[in-house]
């Protein structure tokens, strides 16, 4: 599914660059193309401007034949050439190299004696492609005539030839680059959705499993209540047993509740002193827990975030604490500046476990044969992170472990 997925968004990465190298290079070329062409437009006008003073007053003589009449500069480099035509289109006169094949049509010599002047792009004898100007003379003896000057464009054409190949190189290149890179960016994108599904699965299947283990010791149980096959004695002990799974169930699903109800909120973001929650739950902790001594150390501390959400991580920090605390030993919490620390005078948590404890229903060796769902330091660490805190296990020294919590401080009211 992933691989599809990947190639898709890789396609559609290299579709869309494609289309915007496409429409910058046509950008590219049609600009530079108008440049090249508008200079030789201006250029064209240029000389034609220059050489009518020049050739009026010799239209104007009577005793001058028109043929007679000399026209453009004596040199003519560049491939520049010049030519006087009647308004029927007759060579009137030229520069030598005026090719009579290359002059402007019939189209441009008419819309130049009525506009005053005109372009024509014609082509030479030879094939090579040319651009004409004409504009009309007026003289009071002689009539009109038409003043055509043009020249080659095949440099720009070439030049254009040129970029085009540049241009074409360049959108394939890009492409390629594209192709290349959006599969390395497809897939690093994809990478957090495939380790959430992942990570949903695996939660479901963990889920599964610690659900279907009480629920077939349930049946099994019921299923010898409903036989009648016990006595007074072992029928007691199957209700007992009963009762237990059944604890066992609620507290799987309450951490279940609670952790899809903290993937699914947005803290609120509301001052809540953190020292007077530690303390409510604390005393809740003491009322179910005699058999642990609970000793405190709170600094008043305020954190933003939701109070009921806090409390939660709290309870489920201390209920850890108290379930690996052997009777009558005693359980520290300390509070300063934001950070919670619980330690606990336990057997403490192995080396290989510590960076775990906190992932969802992970439960280490020495917890594998205890009651739990490895669903409540999970909740702590889900909590702590949607207010931008952050946990952490510890081995104490001395034995035990201590765990800590630790939550930005609201800025102070009158700061």
């Amino acid at each position: 599914m992933f691989g599809t997925a990947r190639w898709r968004l890789t396609l559609w990465f290299t579709l869309a660059l494609g289309l915007i190298l496409v429409v910058l290079a046509t950008a590219v070329f049609l600009s530079t193309r108008t440049v090249l062409f508008d200079q030789v437009n201006d250029d064209l006008v240029s000389r034609a401007g220059r050489e009518r003073p020049q050739l009026l007053p010799r239209l104007g003589r009577v005793n001058d034949r028109p043929a007679d009449i000399v026209i453009g500069p004596t040199f003519t480099t560049g491939g520049y050439f010049y030519a006087l035509v009647s308004p029927e289109g007759d060579l009137v006169a030229s520069t030598p190299n005026a090719d009579p094949v290359a002059l402007a049509g019939e189209d441009a010599l008419a819309t130049a004696l009525a506009d005053g002047d005109a372009f024509d792009d014609t082509e030479s004898a030879e094939g090579d492609s040319l651009r004409v100007y004409v504009t009309r003379l007026e003289t009071s003896r002689r009539g009109e005539y038409l003043l055509q000057v043009g020249r080659s464009t095949e440099p720009e054409r070439q030049a254009l030839r040129q970029l085009l190949l540049v241009l074409m190189g360049g959108v394939g290149a890009g492409l390629a680059l594209s192709l290349v890179g959006g599969y390395l960016l497809s897939g690093r994108a994809l990478r957090p959705i495939r380790a959430a599904m992942d990570s949903q699965r695996s939660f479901i299947a963990d889920a599964s499993h610690e659900l279907r283990t009480p629920l077939t010791s349930l049946r099994a149980n019921v299923e010898l209540l409903a036989l009648g096959s016990a006595d007074g004695a072992d029928r007691a002990e199957l209700v007992a047993d009963v009762l237990q799974q059944l604890d066992g169930l609620t507290t799987i699903v309450g951490h279940l509740i609670d952790l899809a109800r903290e993937d699914l909120r947005d803290p609120e973001r509301a001052p809540v002193a953190l020292d007077d929650v530690v303390r409510e739950e604390v005393a809740r902790m003491r009322q179910n827990h005699p058999q642990v001594e609970f000793v405190v150390a709170l600094e008043p501390s305020t954190v933003l975030g939701a109070r009921d959400s806090l409390a939660r991580a709290v309870g489920n920090l201390l209920y850890n604490a108290a379930k690996w605390s052997p009777d009558g030993c005693i359980v520290e919490v300390s509070l300063r500046e934001g950070a919670l620390k619980v330690r606990d005078h336990g057997a403490g948590i192995d080396e290989a476990d510590l960076s775990h404890v906190f992932e969802r229903f992970y439960r280490g060796v020495g917890a594998r044969d205890r009651p739990g769902s490895g669903l409540g330091l999970a909740i702590v660490a889900q909590v702590v992170e949607s207010h931008a805190g952050e946990v952490r296990a510890e081995r104490a020294p001395g034995g035990g472990s201590v765990l800590t919590a630790t939550l930005p401080v609201a800025p102070r009211a009158d700061s």
